[in-house]
């Protein structure tokens, strides 16, 4: 993947183009949906096996997956660049916004991709959507930090080490635990369930703590309350304390 050498953000335009076909063809797909908004959950029968999804929905999960690759794509291979021209290791290291930093790059890209569509609804469905494909790059991205043996990639893990080391005291602050291999796993068994008020659990965690996102942002991706999203992110802290508090260190990854 290559980008404009006068602009960080940009992805390259094979890259832009086909991103912005994929939307096209996910919004044309999901019209076709009894509920085009709602999340594609893989259905189980009731000896628990999971169900094949319609030739629809297997077309949007497909073309999803294509996304997500782009994005994936510019996580581990642009944006650890974008970070060192911008703030530099050392600055990364005792920088206590990085978050806030991170958060603004991201927003950045964001805006490069959009600025393509100049309809407002458009743009606002895709902007959620986008936002929501990298928050899963970023917890792959944060995941393959934590796994030991994964070896290689240096510069991944030289700029996004101190990023993670941030996004785990703060979270760490509130639930008494890190940002752990347990916890990120967890959150991912969360969000792959069927059942609606788990997959909020993982949701709203990872875009509180992984993500950097105000409650305000997240209320507005889940079109749900703020009282309901504070709820649900102490039932989901309050579950791993009682779960995972206690157990050993033995297995948990750090960086």
């Amino acid at each position: 993947m290559v980008i404009a050498s006068d602009d960080p953000y940009r992805l390259s335009q094979k890259d832009e183009e086909r991103l912005l076909a994929l939307f096209d063809q996910i919004e044309q797909l999901r019209t076709a949906l009894p509920d085009p908004d709602a999340p594609i959950i893989r259905r189980r029968d009731d000896n628990g096996k999971a169900l094949p999804l319609t030739p629809s929905e297997q077309a949007i999960v497909d073309a999803e997956g294509k996304a997500l690759e782009i994005v994936e794509g510019y996580f581990h291979q642009v944006l650890p660049g974008i970070m060192a021209r911008l703030f530099g290791t050392k600055v990364m290291v005792r920088d206590q916004e990085a978050t806030v930093r991170f958060t603004e790059i991201l927003q950045n890209f964001f805006v490069k991709i959009l600025e393509k569509r100049p309809d407002a609804f458009w743009r606002a469905k895709t902007a959620k959507r986008l936002r929501k494909w990298a928050s899963v790059a970023n917890a792959n991205l944060i995941r393959d930090l934590l796994r030991r043996e994964k070896r290689g990639n240096e510069i991944l893990k030289e700029q996004f080490g101190p990023l993670l080391d941030e996004l785990s005291r703060h979270f760490e602050k509130t639930s008494g635990l890190p940002i752990d291999a347990r916890v990120l796993k967890q959150i991912e068994r969360w969000y792959e369930t069927g059942d609606k008020v788990r997959r909020e659990w993982a949701l709203v965690l990872r875009y509180r703590y992984l993500d950097g996102m105000k409650y305000p942002e997240i209320a507005g991706m889940l079109d749900l309350s703020e009282s309901t999203i504070h709820q649900r992110r102490s039932d989901a802290i309050e579950w791993l304390r009682e779960h995972l508090g206690e157990e050993s260190e033995e297995d948990t990854a750090t960086v």
